[in-house]
């Protein structure tokens, strides 16, 4: 059944956190949503070739979409995190052109195209969110991308858990320490690398006592270190979304 956002902690990363609360404290519009139900590790949202019949809000949890080659070659796009707003590939041809794939147990919030397409005729704000995020995604795009043809195999790694680590403080959790979801062949897939040199670069990193590994978590002891393993141009920090292509 569709229903109204009841907004709680994960909400405030929402791009259309604003959205829900501004409109219905109007009385006015109200995105409506439908929250799904709760997706395991493993679990697909959706798969390349896709009708395309709804965007989503990811409300908890961690996910990567990928594209494939025609020799079936997995290449990562991007990951996300609580606050994401995912699904916007299916505009361009009404087919998603990602495989959207959770990291862990996580959920959604869906909102149909046919209720989306409403709210951005009836909402400037929700017009302003999506482009919002829209822009997001495209800086995100084109900073991963100068940065895995700029920077080497050390430099991308460094970047990638300074990134990671903004991107948990800016949920109001511990920028020095946190889970990484995704696998180190993921990593590697991600940034351009082998698995093997990601392996390597890490337990370098351990024995230069600029971070510590254990299993899946990451403690940075040393953010310094790490920025000054970035050349000295080195471009801003990527968007929150964390993207290579606008998923």
């Amino acid at each position: 059944m569709t229903q109204l956002l009841v907004k709680n902690k994960t909400c405030e990363f929402c791009v259309f956190s604003d959205v829900c609360e501004k409109e219905s404290a109007q009385k006015c519009l109200g995105l409506k949503v439908k929250s799904q139900q709760v997706h395991q590790r493993g679990s697909s949202l959706f798969s390349m070739g896709d009708k395309f019949e709804a965007i989503y809000i990811l409300r908890s949890g961690s996910a990567k979409t990928c594209l494939l080659s025609q020799e079936g070659e997995q290449q990562i796009a991007s990951f996300h995190y609580a606050g994401d707003i995912v699904g916007l590939d299916g505009f361009d041809t009404n087919q998603h052109a990602h495989n959207f794939t959770f990291l862990e147990t996580s959920s959604v919030c869906r909102i149909g195209l046919v209720e989306f397409n409403r709210a951005m005729a009836e909402s400037a704000i929700v017009r302003q969110s999506l482009l919002k995020s829209m822009s997001h995604l495209l800086v995100g795009e084109q900073q991963v991308l100068f940065t895995n043809s700029q920077y080497n195999a050390e430099q991308r790694l460094a970047n990638f858990l300074l990134n990671l680590s903004a991107r948990f403080e800016q949920r109001g959790l511990s920028p020095f320490s946190f889970d990484l979801s995704m696998t180190r062949i993921d990593i590697a897939n991600f940034l351009g690398l082998a698995f093997e040199t990601v392996s390597r670069l890490l337990s370098k990193m351990q024995l230069q006592r600029t971070i510590t590994v254990n299993h899946r978590q990451v403690s940075l002891l040393d953010m310094d270190k790490l920025r000054q393993t970035l050349p000295c141009d080195a471009v801003p920090k990527l968007s929150a979304n964390f993207s290579r292509n606008a998923a």
